[in-house]
């Protein structure tokens, strides 16, 4: 909800004003039309409960972590104790959460491997181990001419970047 600006502006208003609009609009989500149950889990790890509570509002189905329990915790332990992992989808932007649901066999996710660091490449005159592990890559290869790509001083901001519903 931090990351959504909408949302943000509701939660410094009110935690549970940018709840039930979250519950809303995924209720409401198109993408989400055809999911039988839907569950949402909150932080109640700070001022919460000493047990885990949950709610439903019709399909969707909304916990509440216990007291000294993040939501994220709540989420890693319920993929893992599923039986069926390979019918859970996860929407988060969590890498932590996206590696767990990786390891549990829910490959079917509708979320993205973390990215494989790229290895540096060695430059010209210096060849070294990781330029000899990378059979593509030769050495002595010059870049050639001017960059195409405008100086980032000199290219417009994209307003729209970083925009999720």
């Amino acid at each position: 909800m931090k990351t959504e600006p909408e949302l943000a502006m509701l939660q410094r208003a009110g935690l549970e004003l940018a709840r039930e609009a979250l519950i809303k609009r995924v209720n409401s989500a198109a993408g989400l039309k055809a999911a039988g149950q839907i569950t949402i889990v909150f932080d109640g790890h700070q001022n919460g409960n000493a047990t885990e509570s949950s709610q439903r509002y019709g399909r969707i189905i909304v916990i509440y972590s216990k007291l000294g329990e993040t939501a994220d915790e709540v989420i890693k332990r319920m993929v893992r104790q599923s039986d069926t992992p390979e019918n859970i989808k996860v929407i988060t932007r969590d890498w932590e959460i996206k590696d767990v649901v990786w390891a549990a066999g829910s490959g079917s996710t509708n979320i993205s491997r973390r990215p494989t660091p790229k290895t540096k490449k060695s430059s010209v005159g210096n060849k070294n181990k990781e330029a000899d592990d990378n059979p593509g890559w030769n050495a002595t290869t010059r870049k050639r001419g001017p960059s195409k790509r405008p100086a980032k001083s000199q290219r417009k901001p994209n307003p729209n970047k970083d925009v999720y519903w």
